[in-house]
């Protein structure tokens, strides 16, 4: 079986000129704004063993591309961004003595079905051994109000929350670990509502006298019906009552709204649209705190971050907490404003020589001009008609005149007549 050159496997794209342009855009942009928080800048390797994407659990695993090298060893292509920079950070010795280590990467990412929503490529940032949750939190909070100032009021960015940390007190309170009341949610989601058991009733639904009995066994029916109320308590409240309502309504998450209510408030204050809450159906598998999706204005999914904490301690790298936001580096690239650069096509003369030519191209350069040198642009007037038209888009031409006053014209590509002057001797 053959295949045309151009063609690629499934789940991968080349991207060329302006669409290239707009996601090196992105990247640099994510890395800068997580370079100002103190984020390492890291690089990973685009192939890693299949165990470590396996082991994690992570969404990707089955979608993987392994194979075996001629070792014999069983490899994957990087299939999940978090998992490749945790991985750097152990490597490098980042994650000894349990302090907080902080990573930052834009990860390109290779599974067989591409998700739009997350792109080919990932910008990921990761808080390692963090021991303030409310630290953690409200830097990636920080961290996204800077990437929405950047990307501007029309991409319409905005936060939505949900603290799974609500779902970890009301299963503690009823008797079960976090992994059963996970377990419970999974059932909810693929069948049927566990079987009320024995003592599923609410306080005082029973008959006569209260009487001196053993403690009810622990309930998944009685810890869902808990988290429906919730869950229909939030729905279309204002973020800033939603808290005094939750608490009100479930006291053992008093403490929970304590930390929901500082993050909120800073988002409000910091101009953050945020909302907030507690749509079981999508809680996580792992044990997480407070989480959130980052989207644009009309509904679509840039990222997300939360608490990885449960998932990141089966890997025993020295990991007691971990935060992580991601988001798409194809949308991010879609929305951001990305500056075009100026460029100037430098037509040579036959009567400008070869170094004159370079030298003022140099010049060109040295001004802030990007420059497209054509050597010998043959039939000259069908030359510049394939200048773009475009206002960033300017042409000039080199010969002995230019060489011989030391000056150079620009002129623009949309606008005739517009012209610019550069002197060409050196400053």
């Amino acid at each position: 079986m053959s295949y045309a050159f151009e063609a690629l496997p499934r789940g991968f794209s080349d991207l060329v000129g302006e669409e290239a342009a707009q996601g090196v855009w992105a990247e640099s942009m994510f890395r800068s704004v997580t370079r100002s928080f103190g984020f390492a800048p890291v690089t990973v390797a685009p192939i890693g063993y299949a165990e470590t994407f396996e082991q994690f659990g992570s969404a990707a695993t089955g979608r993987i591309f392994a194979f075996e090298d001629l070792s014999g060893r069983r490899l994957a292509l990087t299939a999940d961004s978090l998992v490749a920079v945790l991985r750097a950070l152990a490597g490098s010795g980042r994650l000894t003595g349990g302090g907080s280590a902080l990573g930052a990467a834009c990860v390109p990412i290779a599974r067989y079905r591409r998700k739009r929503h997350r792109g080919w490529s990932q910008a990921v940032a990761v808080i390692c051994n963090e021991t303030d949750e409310l630290a953690a939190d409200l830097t990636l909070l920080r961290l996204w109000a800077e990437l929405f100032e950047v990307l501007g009021p029309a991409a319409g960015g905005r936060l939505e929350y949900c603290d799974y940390g609500v779902l970890d007190a009301i299963a503690a309170d009823e008797g079960l670990s976090p992994a059963a009341a996970r377990t419970a949610l999974h059932h909810r989601r693929r069948g049927p509502a566990p079987e009320p058991g024995d003592g599923d009733g609410e306080p005082g639904e029973g008959d006569g006298e209260p009487q001196d009995t053993e403690p009810a066994p622990p309930s998944p029916a009685r810890f869902l019906r808990r988290l429906d109320r919730l869950s229909a308590l939030c729905r279309g409240l204002p973020p800033r009552e939603a808290p005094d309502r939750v608490a009100a309504a479930e006291p053992v998450t008093g403490e929970r709204m304590a930390h929901l209510r500082t993050v909120l408030a800073i988002a409000h204050e910091l101009g953050v649209r945020v909302e907030f809450g507690l749509d079981w159906e999508h809680a996580p598998e792992y044990q997480a705190g407070l989480c959130f999706l980052a989207r644009t204005g009309d509904g679509r999914t840039l990222g997300d971050g939360g608490g990885y904490h449960h998932m990141v301690r089966t890997l025993d790298i020295g990991l007691s907490s971990c935060w992580s936001t991601s988001a798409s580096v194809n949308l991010l690239a879609e929305l951001g404003p990305v500056p075009e650069a100026e460029c100037v096509h430098l037509m040579r003369m036959p009567s400008a020589d070869l170094r004159t030519f370079m030298a003022v191209a140099r010049r060109v350069r040295g001004a802030g001009y990007d420059v497209l040198e054509h050597w010998q642009p043959r039939r000259l007037g069908r030359q510049l008609r394939r200048v773009p038209a475009r206002p960033s888009q300017w042409f000039a031409l080199v010969g002995e005149k230019e060489a011989a006053s030391g000056r150079l014209t620009l002129q623009n590509a949309a606008a005739t007549g517009v012209t610019r002057d550069l002197d060409l001797n050196p400053v």
